[in-house]
């Protein structure tokens, strides 16, 4: 009886695997050449709302020893160093209205850029996880523009 139950749960389990791997890809968009990605890595997105233009926007968990958090601590410095206005956050929202299919596409690249891991940095539309200083710098230079 007991071979029968371990047979019976083996076969459901390779079946679940079975299905699983089978159906429908995410419904989330995946960041492709395409998606406009500009030369320094970024790509277009909603910026999160109260952003002001002109302003590097950089995304990390507050208070946080990690790796990733010290890196966007030193990010934040280095910006602070070369003048350029930074803001620091830790979470992301949106004040759209009836949004438009570009907008709602934009917003997933953003959350899909958030999602990537911290450092998440957004500059005058335009996002990337995880970027250098020197990335950041062209990018806000760029969209100064």
């Amino acid at each position: 009886m007991r071979l029968w139950m371990m047979l019976l749960l083996a076969l459901g389990l390779a079946g679940g695997f079975n299905w699983w791997s089978k159906r429908a890809p995410s419904a989330l968009p995946t960041i492709t050449a395409d998606s406009g990605v500009s030369s320094n890595g970024f790509i277009p997105v909603e910026m999160p709302g109260g952003t002001p233009r002109n302003t590097v926007l950089v995304l990390a968990p507050p208070n946080c020893p990690s790796e990733q958090a010290q890196k966007a601590e030193a990010l934040i410095q280095a910006l602070k160093d070369h003048g350029i206005p930074v803001k620091r956050g830790s979470s992301i929202s949106f004040e759209l209205a009836n949004p438009d299919a570009e907008q709602r596409a934009a917003v997933d690249r953003t959350v899909e850029v958030f999602k990537q891991g911290a450092p998440a940095v957004f500059i005058n539309g335009m996002g990337m996880s995880n970027p250098s200083f020197a990335q950041v710098a062209a990018v806000y230079e760029d969209s100064r523009r």
